[in-house]
């Protein structure tokens, strides 16, 4: 018996150490970023305050239209929506960047990082509103916290890592291990601008109780709609998209 405590308890601490060491991969899927080259967008770079030039891309659909900001998920190329999506949405314009050691960016991603310079990104363009996708909705929704926009609109969100990591392991002491925290349903509270969200029925990634706390917080919710049909990393493969998106920003 004391021999298999111990096996259990070397197995424990194991997999304690794995999710550790691991867990910058697992947030920060960058390896899924490949080079993109848009065709209808215009590749543009920003450089932060301490120096890293960050990859991104400019949409003009048309002349003095709203300026939409777009965070994009922990595994996309954020030139990638810009180029094939945003072209779809006629009556705004696009921009956005890379996350560290996204694609062609400089750096490595944090969540210090990520969310110091999408502030910087923003103190620089002044966008009208913003989109978070994924691990973007997080990002936008801690700039629309501290800055003031005309509207929010999230994309397949969640209330923290913290806790969908917690419901994927719940036997381990996941406050502790994890670094990179992204606490939207704290956030939330702050933003000001109306909130419009686009949920999947059946979210495969996302935990429904984790989708209902993030709601639960939201002060001025303006719109939700609902699709299925398809996974949370192929939402944009969604027939109509660009119709669904076009809805939640009017």
């Amino acid at each position: 018996m004391k021999w298999v405590l111990i096996v259990i308890g070397l197995v424990y601490f194991a997999g304690m150490a794995y999710l550790y060491f691991t867990q910058e991969s697992k947030i920060f899927q960058r390896h899924y970023s490949k080079d993109y080259t848009p065709i209808q967008a215009k590749k543009i770079y920003f450089t932060t305050s301490d120096g890293l030039k960050l990859e991104g891309a400019y949409l003009e659909n048309k002349k003095n239209a709203p300026l939409i900001l777009y965070f994009s998920g922990n595994a996309n190329n954020v030139i990638e929506f810009i180029d094939k999506i945003g072209p779809k949405i006629k009556d705004y314009n696009f921009i956005g960047f890379n996350y560290p050691g996204y694609a062609n960016s400089e750096g490595r991603p944090c969540e210090d990082c990520i969310l110091k310079y999408a502030l910087e990104i923003y103190d620089k363009y002044k966008p009208d509103i913003l989109i978070g996708r994924s691990l973007g909705s997080a990002v936008a929704t801690y700039v629309a916290s501290k800055r003031k926009v005309k509207k929010l609109v999230l994309i397949t969100p969640f209330d923290s890592i913290e806790n969908v990591a917690k419901a994927k392991y719940p036997f381990y002491p996941i406050s502790l291990l994890l670094k990179h925290k992204f606490p939207e349903y704290k956030w939330i509270k702050k933003v000001k601008a109306p909130v419009a969200l686009l949920l999947l029925k059946n979210d495969d990634i996302i935990p429904q109780k984790s989708i209902e706390n993030l709601l639960q917080n939201i002060p001025n919710k303006d719109k939700i709609i609902k699709i299925e049909g398809v996974k949370h990393g192929f939402i944009y493969e969604y027939q109509g998209i660009d119709k669904v998106i076009t809805k939640l920003l009017k």
